[in-house]
């Protein structure tokens, strides 16, 4: 009865392993085949993705570099305009000092006038009364007149003299120091405003070179990063995995 149930266990045995060893010979022929043409195809696909990553980098460097070159070109194009505004200020500021100026000039030229015609008054009256005492002195013997009527003309002739002469080039000083005044009062704060804006302008030139700068290092990171190091990373993978198959399959 023992050896009955012997027979009968061995007998169950062997037709328990019998897909044993067919897995077995499966592993060493169309399994190994599968994994073969498995590990190629994913080396297909990783190459494909890599060159999937290096399209997207390459577009994501050249966004980099257009943003760079957009920014870049509206601080150049700040800086032209906070120079062109400085300088038509400058310019604008330039015409009305030397309008200042002129008009400085002109009161000066009135101050002038003003001063010749008093001087002018002054003589005539002097002449008139010294004529009048001369003739006092000859038709009625009042030489006390004529003397007083020249003491009085001295008297106008130096007055004149000094309000045409003297005072008048003291006023026409005063009048072009108020012009010259007034025009450094409106051109020197432009001058200032100018080279401001240049000095700005010249800060903007730099911000968009560093701007551009730094857009060319973006572009090489998006290359070295998302087109280099990740899908050369997936490829190596890929090869790694496609050489094993190789090797376990017996195939170059």
């Amino acid at each position: 009865m023992t050896r009955i149930r012997l027979l009968v266990c061995g007998a169950a045995l062997a037709v328990a392993l019998m897909p044993l060893a067919a897995l077995a010979a499966d592993e060493t022929t169309d399994h190994l085949q599968a994994e073969l043409a498995n590990g190629d195809a994913q080396f297909v696909l990783a190459q494909q993705d890599a060159q999937a990553l290096q399209a997207q980098a390459d577009r994501a460097a050249a966004n980099d570099r257009m943003i760079a070159v957009l920014r870049s070109e509206a601080m150049r194009q700040k800086e032209l305009n906070l120079v062109a505004n400085g300088r038509a200020m400058e310019e604008i500021a330039n015409a009305l000092a030397n309008a200042a100026r002129a008009d400085g000039d002109l009161n000066a030229r009135n101050e002038l006038a003003i001063a010749q015609i008093k001087a002018a008054s002054l003589i005539a009256i002097a002449d008139a009364n010294l004529a009048n005492g001369i003739m006092l002195a000859q038709t009625k013997g009042r030489t006390d007149e004529e003397a007083n009527s020249r003491a009085q003309s001295n008297f106008l002739h130096q007055l004149a003299n000094f309000i045409s002469g003297q005072q008048a080039e003291l006023n026409m000083a005063n009048s072009k120091e108020i012009g010259q005044n007034m025009a450094d009062a409106i051109h020197t704060p432009a001058i200032a405003q100018e080279q401001n804006s240049e000095a700005m302008g010249a800060d903007e030139l730099l911000a968009a070179d560093v701007d551009l700068a730094a857009g060319e290092i973006a572009a090489a990171s998006d290359v070295s990063s998302e087109g280099g190091t990740a899908a050369a990373a997936e490829l190596a993978h890929a090869a790694s995995s496609r050489h094993n198959s190789h090797v376990r399959a017996g195939v170059p």
